[in-house]
């Protein structure tokens, strides 16, 4: 067996103060955790305003217990600091969520990366990029503390701490990683950004789609040291071996963490009832484009013009509309040239949605749905008409 170099804390079941506590001394205590004296940044996951609730972002509970705890480490600094998804506003997240609230009841200072310069920072280890811009106030603090929610995603699997440090990266950067090898730029990125702790929210998840929707309670909070090792045991409470997360195995394989989930060392391990509830809830499925005529052509889309599409399906099934056209996207768009000139020569009408989607189809689209991300309300519009 290989030795455990590695030590992940699994707590369950408890109040949130508790189970972060918990987590922190069977990690050898607060003071050997966070070192006093620092600049701390605490980084969540605000991909969208949306509230905890719905399993999209980082329980603001958890952020407020992490800041009572780095306050008794004598701090010179704490900040709350996040970019939203492409196209959000991380203000209106941070207001949403209610962190804006905490922050302010405990003199925590709020950072809008997507307001602030950018360095270019080379990337020696990458494999897929060489360089990557990356907001400066990352660098700016001491201790970095990453907090992701536990939530599925449509392009890699899951998404936990590695992939929340693209809320470091600049809005250009988030579309260049879609454009190109997702799995290996996450790498990559986590190769330049090492948080020094990662508490993962598996409080209440999105367990079928990143941006929310049907959220599971799971009551669980896991702390570790190495975002690798966390994020590898996340992924098999929900089943997932490491082979089956692309971005996993090649991590695995970098030198950022453990080679395999033997050498991580799981500090209160969830019963087999636990997990079972955790692999069955990340079994279904996630949104799906379902309208009897509708067809949907895309590739490398991101989340936001995804959800679009999905939020303007929902409304037009209620209302009982069912456009006989195409909805193109995705900034690979291009690979699916022959599905998409089968579509044009059958005479189907395709709306390309997005800036990317409409830059590839603008030829021969009846509509465009320009937008970087498009917008819920513009989509329904545009295929209610047809």
């Amino acid at each position: 067996m290989s030795k455990q170099l590695f030590q992940v804390s699994s707590q369950h079941d408890r109040s949130v103060k508790d189970m972060v506590n918990s987590a922190l001394d069977d990690l050898g205590g607060l003071h050997h955790i966070i070192p006093s004296g620092r600049r701390v940044l605490i980084k969540p996951n605000l991909v969208i305003a949306k509230t905890n609730d719905t399993g999209a972002t980082t329980n603001p509970e958890v952020v407020e217990v992490l800041i009572q705890e780095a306050l008794k480490t004598n701090p010179v600094e704490i900040a709350l600091g996040e970019s939203s998804t492409a196209g959000d506003n991380t203000m209106r997240a941070f207001r949403v969520t209610g962190m804006d609230k905490i922050a302010q009841k405990y003199g925590v200072k709020i950072i809008d990366f997507k307001k602030t310069p950018t360095i270019t920072k080379d990337v020696p280890l990458g494999k897929e990029i060489k360089n990557v811009k990356i907001f400066k106030p990352v660098f700016e603090y001491d201790y970095f503390i990453n907090v992701p929610i536990l939530k599925i995603h449509g392009e890699t699997t899951v998404t936990i701490g590695m992939k929340n440090l693209k809320g470091c990266i600049h809005d250009q950067e988030k579309h260049r990683f879609h454009r190109l090898d997702l799995h290996q730029c996450i790498v990559d990125l986590n190769t330049v950004i090492k948080p020094d702790l990662t508490v993962l929210d598996a409080t209440t998840c999105s367990l079928q789609w990143e941006l929310g929707g049907d959220p599971v309670k799971l009551d669980t909070i896991m702390i570790g040291k190495n975002v690798l090792a966390v994020d590898m045991i996340a992924a098999s409470l929900l089943g997932y071996g490491i082979d089956e997360v692309r971005h996993l195995k090649i991590a695995s394989q970098s030198g950022i963490g453990p080679e395999s989930i033997e050498e991580i060392k799981v500090f209160n391990p969830p019963d087999n009832e636990t997990k079972k509830m955790l692999i069955d809830a990340s079994q279904k499925k996630g949104p799906e484009y379902k309208l009897r005529d509708l067809n949907v052509i895309e590739k490398g889309t991101c989340s936001s013009c995804k959800g679009a599409l999905v939020a303007a399906m929902r409304r037009l099934s209620r209302e009982g509309y069912s456009p006989n056209c195409v909805a193109a996207m995705g900034q690979l768009l291009a690979e699916e040239k022959e599905n998409l000139e089968q579509a044009k020569n059958n005479g189907i009408p395709i709306v390309g949605v997005g800036h990317c989607g409409s830059k590839v189809v603008q030829d021969y689209s009846v509509e465009n749905i320009k937008g970087c991300p498009a917008r819920a309300e513009q989509v329904y519009g545009i295929l209610k008409k047809l």
